[in-house]
């Protein structure tokens, strides 16, 4: 028999640092598409917010200066601007949160079928396949005067006249994002329980558990990594929502909207600095976010 011929253990090395610089090669496509429409944009913005407002052509003065930022920060609007934008996000979130888990929960432990799985989450897709303006404006028919409500309620004689506030408040606006974005907020948390151990229900319910226990200290606990990849997509989606806010929550100003109206008027300098602004707080709220609960687990065991 010939001897195989062994592999000097420079060649395996040199082999190996081939190897592993290729899969970073694989990086530098996404890396340079991140550069160009992700990292010099931002640069530009922040760059722009630092430039002097200014009656020109282009809406400001390459002259560095910030009093943008000081006009920001000592505007009596500001708080409201913010307090507005975050709790608008934060409610839509919950409440996503609040219709999202319990059909989560459904579509894992009380739905054994596969095949029927996947109809219920082709069902929740379709209505993404219509246009969202049609979407929207569909809940005219709904909550309008002449809407589907009104006219049920006043059929029953509960109400005399149509209710207005049906339509066009942060009521009607909460319910189009809900449409919206409880779906991405449903499918991390299914994802999160299908990596649920079934052995551990089981075992809690041999020891007889309390359901709410069960549910609780198991399911909500385990599902967290999940819970909070939802809110942070429902959250940021929302934080930068100004077309929403603008047409169906009666006028309520928010940073989003704000920076589509300086902008607009091309006040570019200020509208910057509404953005960045924007963009550190949320991701100063992701940052704690991920120290607080950890995602990773959600793809990792």
């Amino acid at each position: 028999m010939t001897a195989q011929p062994s592999l000097s253990p420079a060649k395996t090395g040199r082999t190996f640092r081939i190897g592993l610089h290729s899969g970073y090669m694989l990086l530098i496509p996404g890396l340079i598409l991140s550069v160009i429409f992700l990292v010099l944009p931002l640069a530009i913005m922040v760059i722009v917010s630092l430039y002097t407002t200014a009656p020109s052509s282009t809406g400001y003065l390459p002259i560095f200066t910030v009093e943008n930022y000081i006009a920001f920060f000592t505007s009596p609007q500001t708080s409201v601007l913010l307090l507005n934008t975050f709790s608008l996000a934060f409610i839509a979130a919950i409440i996503c949160f609040i219709f999202g888990f319990p059909l989560a929960y459904f579509l894992t432990f009380h739905i054994k079928s596969a095949t029927f799985k996947n109809y219920v989450i082709t069902l929740l897709i379709v209505p993404f396949l219509i246009d969202w303006s049609i979407r929207t404006v569909a809940w005219i028919a709904i909550l309008g005067k002449g809407g589907i409500i009104n006219f049920s309620l006043m059929s029953l004689g509960l109400i005399k006249e149509p209710l207005e506030a049906l339509l066009f408040s942060r009521n009607t606006l909460y319910i189009i994002w809900l449409q919206t974005y409880v779906i991405f907020m449903e499918f991390p948390i299914y994802l999160a329980m299908n990596r649920i151990d079934p052995d551990l229900i089981n075992a809690a319910k041999v020891l007889k558990a309390p359901p709410l226990r069960v549910v609780y200290d198991i399911i909500f606990k385990l599902s967290l990594p999940g819970i909070m990849a939802g809110f942070i997509f429902v959250f940021v989606s929302t934080l930068g929502d100004f077309i929403t806010p603008n047409l169906w929550a009666g006028g309520v100003q928010t940073l989003g909207f704000s920076i589509s109206r300086y902008a607009a008027n091309f006040l570019w300098p200020y509208a910057s600095v509404l953005s960045t602004m924007l963009l550190i707080i949320a991701l100063v709220i992701m940052y704690v976010a991920f120290k607080v609960v950890n995602i990773k687990k959600l793809f990792y065991e």
